[in-house]
């Protein structure tokens, strides 16, 4: 389930799945980890505390409505090799899509952060 930088690029194509940075050219190799299975990617990085991993998410546009079973897969997978403490992911409180695919892969809500013109949900996810 684990893949190069490389091959993730395609996961970041289409435009939808282009937020915060994520564009196929600008994906990082150092520090990061990429696992795919049936249409969807995620990315994983440490976060600013020991064991505490953040979570990114591409998917190809024709695994669109089939996420949960892979991304539940690919996150315990990634849970099985590197045991971390926590796995965690920040979502805009406007993209309901992505709030509702965190929510039924197993995030939960762990705090709000409310920013000037935005509100962040942050969440985590243990098996």
């Amino acid at each position: 389930m684990r893949i190069s930088v490389d091959e993730a690029r395609e996961y970041f194509a289409h435009t939808s799945q282009q937020k915060a940075n994520c564009a196929p050219e600008s994906l990082p190799d150092e520090g990061f980890q990429y696992w795919a299975d049936s249409g969807v990617c995620v990315v994983f990085h440490q976060a600013h505390w020991p064991g505490v991993w953040m979570a990114h998410y591409g998917v190809k546009p024709d695994a669109w409505g089939k996420t949960t079973g892979p991304a539940k897969a690919i996150l315990t997978a990634f849970w099985q090799a590197e045991q971390p403490a926590l796995i965690v992911g920040w979502t805009n409180s406007t993209n309901r899509a992505a709030l509702s695919s965190a929510k039924r892969i197993g995030f939960v809500e762990t705090g709000r952060m409310v920013l000037d013109n935005e509100t962040v949900i942050q969440q985590s996810w243990r098996p």
